[in-house]
């Protein structure tokens, strides 16, 4: 049972996290139009990768149903309450810090049944009462599509952008349309794609083979004038290395593809900070 989000109805502390919203540096939503893609692997090893460069990372989870962070990570912990009663974010490593309804669940296997209104209540709570340090770089991992979740991130964190995750699948492809409309209508901003999954790493040769229509996601990303961040190759032995030390891939594996990739990425959206 959840204890520590009990009350999702007291006044939320706005003045405080407007003003730490305003000291915040970069503001992501990585988010996909469908499930399956590797959003959330994509979310928490770009977490890692601009900590280690020394940005002061700050990840929330806002997939209530299916929370997926805390396990990618591989952080094990309890959300502890301040003298402010106030969440504090659990210490992922140097400089990342996380928050998500996973730490606040005494039984790991427990499903949160929440409509719409108490997930966008609790989104405001994680955001407005939370104790988070000062952060140069503030992630959000949204669950796939465009329901609430998404949209109430966008509504209650100003200068929110947008990552999306998509492969190169024509299905796939047609769902992130449908996400990048709804990036435009919610008044974000889309700072690019990721193509993920593109490739098949051999575990032997280290040869890549592509696994969809080659240019289909540039073209896509094309149409809606924005870059490719990076392409992701799905990488056997680093996922292999991942789970036997217990560390995401590009932490377990740093001179695969995959970690190219993602430093790749987490260079592509410095750039565009510096130009801003």
């Amino acid at each position: 049972m959840i204890t520590t989000l009990g009350d999702l109805d007291k006044s939320l502390n706005r003045r405080d996290a407007d003003l730490w919203l305003a000291r915040t540096g970069k503001k992501y939503l990585v988010m996909s139009g469908k499930g399956g893609v590797g959003k959330t692997s994509v979310c928490v090893n770009l977490a890692l990768a601009k900590a280690a460069e020394g940005a002061r990372v700050g990840v929330l989870d806002i997939d209530f149903h299916g929370p997926d962070v805390a396990g990618a990570l591989f952080v094990d912990a309890r959300v502890e309450a301040d003298g402010r009663d106030r969440l504090v974010p659990v210490r992922a490593r140097e400089n990342l810090h996380v928050l998500t309804v996973q730490h606040l669940l005494s039984d790991p296997d427990e499903a949160v049944m929440w409509r719409g209104p108490r997930k966008i209540r609790a989104i405001e709570q994680f955001v407005a009462d939370a104790a988070w340090p000062e952060l140069d770089v503030f992630m959000v991992d949204s669950p796939p599509g465009t329901g609430d979740e998404a949209l109430a991130a966008f509504r209650t964190i100003p200068g929110l952008e947008a990552i999306l995750v998509t492969t190169g699948h024509s299905l796939s492809l047609a769902d992130a349309a449908k996400a990048a409309s709804f990036v435009a209508a919610a008044g974000g901003r889309l700072a690019g794609i990721v193509d993920s999954m593109c490739s098949l790493v051999c575990p032997r040769c280290g040869g890549e083979t592509p696994l969809y229509p080659p240019g289909a996601v540039e073209e896509f990303a094309a149409r809606r004038h924005v870059p490719v961040l990076a392409r992701l190759p799905w990488d056997l032995e680093a996922q292999r290395l991942s789970e036997a030390v217990r560390k995401p891939m590009a932490e377990a594996a740093p001179g695969s593809l995959f970690a190219r990739g993602i430093r790749e990425l987490a260079y592509r959206l410095g750039a565009q900070s510096r130009q801003a």
